[in-house]
């Protein structure tokens, strides 16, 4: 008895062409794979950037730097140049940047190339606000109440000298005290002394001690010179401190 359906002829084996693109694709691919894991795994493919970069040029041989008076300039060089003559597109930014960020008094740094043969730093500086004392030691600090560095008398600075505990996290906040106060080129202060974590004490180049209020700091500041104004240099120099937690008052104290 004859199927009343036609029969259709089944072909498993794909068309030629087919195959041909298949069998190309699957080579080429095992081929990048290869390339790819030889280049990788043993550093042929730096090796050729580097050469294909000294044939045409492409290295680092310049290097430009922002004028810096604080950072050693000698170990900004010795991160840097260990790279010259590399390829320019080789030179690995980040680690040289995260390098200098470990040097004193770098504050931030803005690395660049040309992508021919020049590298560009620009390193940003911190600048001290004034002195910590601790354990018999100076140590330059930052607005941040950052430690930059030991105090190296080389500068020509006059910088006061801050006292006591958690005094860097109000050192920056007292400085901007003084900014209201008048005639400010009257005090000239050497030391500055945080009370009980509170209030200020401070020493002047006179060597005379005040005593500065908890909240009014400025009026403090204020009341000093009104009382300075009236004396003279003898009786000036007779006094040992002057207590000004009371903006009514000032207590005396002579030698």
């Amino acid at each position: 008895m004859t199927s009343k359906f036609n029969k259709k002829k089944i072909n498993l084996i794909p068309n030629r062409k087919f195959a041909t693109y298949l069998i190309i694709s699957v080579l080429f691919l095992s081929f990048l794979t290869f390339t790819y894991n030889e280049f990788m795994n043993t550093n042929k493919f730096y090796s050729f950037i580097q050469n294909i970069s000294e044939k045409f040029n492409y290295q680092f041989l310049n290097l430009k730097i922002n004028s810096t008076s604080r950072v050693d300039k000698s170990r900004v060089l010795k991160i840097i140049n260990k790279h010259y003559k590399k390829s320019i597109f080789l030179i690995p930014l980040r680690d040289i940047s995260e390098s200098l960020y470990d040097l004193n008094w770098v504050k931030g740094v803005n690395i660049s190339t040309n992508f021919k043969n020049t590298v560009n730093v620009e390193i940003f500086e911190y600048t001290p606000i004034g002195l910590l004392s601790f354990n018999n030691q100076l140590f330059y600090f930052s607005s941040e109440g950052k430690i930059i560095d030991k105090y190296k008398n080389k500068f020509n600075e006059n910088l006061i000298i801050f006292h006591g505990k958690q005094v860097l996290k109000e050192a920056n906040k007292f400085l901007k005290s003084l900014v209201g106060v008048k005639k400010i080129e009257m005090i000239k202060i050497k030391e500055v002394y945080y009370v009980n974590k509170r209030r200020w004490d401070i020493k002047l180049h006179n060597d005379i001690f005040l005593n500065l209020s908890e909240k009014n700091i400025e009026d403090s500041f204020n009341n000093y010179i009104k009382l300075i104004e009236k004396l003279n240099n003898s009786e000036i120099n007779s006094i040992y401190s002057i207590d000004l937690r009371n903006n009514e008052k000032a207590i005396i104290r002579f030698k």
